[in-house]
């Protein structure tokens, strides 16, 4: 007879437990619906960024009593019209937006409804424009002439904070924050379907019969680096395609992009994984029927959406004081400092000890919820509540 060995044991629990999740369709379907939605994101600001850079005709608008020229100059797609009706009737039967009725020192928008507010602010400002060159041609004075005898003054912007570029700065979080939320979904489906199958073992009664002949930690273990290798593997192949989506669609052209920030991205995804992973398998551990698990699974719930809404609410504010706070403090600082630390309000040095902070946690947490998965796998009783667990803690 072999001896007992707990590696071995981790190893079959680990291959089973991808097996499962490789032919679990739920499992599958979300990570083809979040790969879809990411390329589909990445291709829609492709296809904005081409429109925007290639010069379309803006809104089709009537002209009467001006060059439609002049509108096609300033971007619109210009139609001249005969007279008044014939411009109102193109308006009402919507072959164009708008309509521009200049008479005398007057230019009057006509529209069906109020005319959109980007519309007259560009209409108002071709009239300044235009009054200025009716101006020149009546004192008899050039618009070359003009432009070489005003002087030239030129605003820069100049940004103290030391932030460097405001839109790259701005385009590099965004990155992240995106990314990020790749991340954190991942760990949610994930660290959930590990008390699901504790759940579901239990419920069957399989787990008895397996735990005849291995150690519970073992079995734990196994089931949570199975977990684990799937996860980890299915979160770096999307933040992958997601890079190599915005190398190839030019959104990253003329952008230095920070790319050391996703391998911290999937450091942060390994530490929650681990930290709600092993909630879960002792929030499974604690029902005998599936349909008790949302009794014991909703204060981890709460507390990794808690760690999730931070960033969605403070990715504008890394610098604020509660930001910075909140980078320190497991859980919330997994999610929290890599956001601090691509804002640059965090150095290396201070996202490694917030990491390390975090891991220090992680691991007390994991060894907690081993304690808890080793007294209620086999207890086929009531639930067990987190207060009765707390206390014999």
């Amino acid at each position: 007879m072999k001896p007992y060995s707990p590696v071995h044991t981790i190893t079959t629990t680990a291959k089973r437990e991808v097996q499962i999740l490789l032919l679990k369709k739920g499992t599958i379907i979300t990570l083809v619906i979040l790969l879809l939605a990411m390329l589909g994101f990445i291709g829609f600001a492709a296809w904005q960024k081409d429109k925007d850079e290639s010069g379309e005709a803006g809104p089709a608008v009537a002209a009467v009593g001006v060059d439609a020229q002049l509108l096609n100059d300033a971007g619109y797609d210009g139609r001249a019209a005969a007279d008044r009706s014939e411009a109102e009737q193109l308006v009402r039967d919507g072959d164009v937006e708008a309509a521009l009725v200049a008479e005398g020192n007057q230019w009057e928008v006509v529209s069906d409804g109020m005319p959109s507010t980007g519309i007259l602010t560009g209409l108002e400002g071709l009239s300044q424009q235009y009054s200025r060159a009716e101006t020149l041609h009546n004192l008899g004075i050039s618009e070359a002439d003009y432009e070489a005898a005003s002087p030239q003054i030129e605003v820069v912007p100049v940004d103290v904070s030391g932030d460097g570029d405001t839109e790259e700065h701005f385009i590099r979080l965004l990155t992240t924050f995106v990314a990020l939320m790749v991340v954190i979904f991942t760990v949610i489906t994930f660290a959930a379907q590990v008390g699901s199958r504790v759940t579901e073992e239990k419920s069957s009664r399989v787990v008895e019969l397996v735990l005849s002949s291995v150690r519970p930690l073992d079995f734990l273990a196994g089931k949570l680096l199975g977990t684990f290798i799937i996860g980890f593997l299915s979160t770096a192949v999307l933040l992958l395609v997601g890079g190599v989506g915005l190398h190839l669609s030019g959104l990253a052209d003329g952008i230095e992009l920070d790319w050391s920030v996703f391998p911290i991205l999937l450091i942060a995804w390994a530490l929650a994984m681990l930290f709600f992973g092993a909630l879960y398998a002792a929030a499974g551990a604690m029902v005998q029927r599936t349909e008790d698990l949302q009794s014991t699974q909703m204060p981890i719930l709460l507390l990794i959406m808690a760690t999730a809404y931070i960033p969605g609410f403070g990715w504008m504010a890394t610098d604020t004081t509660w930001m910075q706070v909140l980078s320190w403090i497991p859980p919330f600082s997994i999610f929290a400092a890599p956001l601090s630390f691509a804002a640059g309000d965090f150095t290396g040095p201070q996202l490694a000890g917030s990491f390390a902070l975090a891991a220090l946690v992680t691991a007390l947490v994991v060894w907690f919820a081993a304690r808890i998965y080793k007294r209620s796998i086999l207890n086929n009783g009531s639930v067990t509540k987190w207060s009765q667990v707390l206390r014999q803690a």
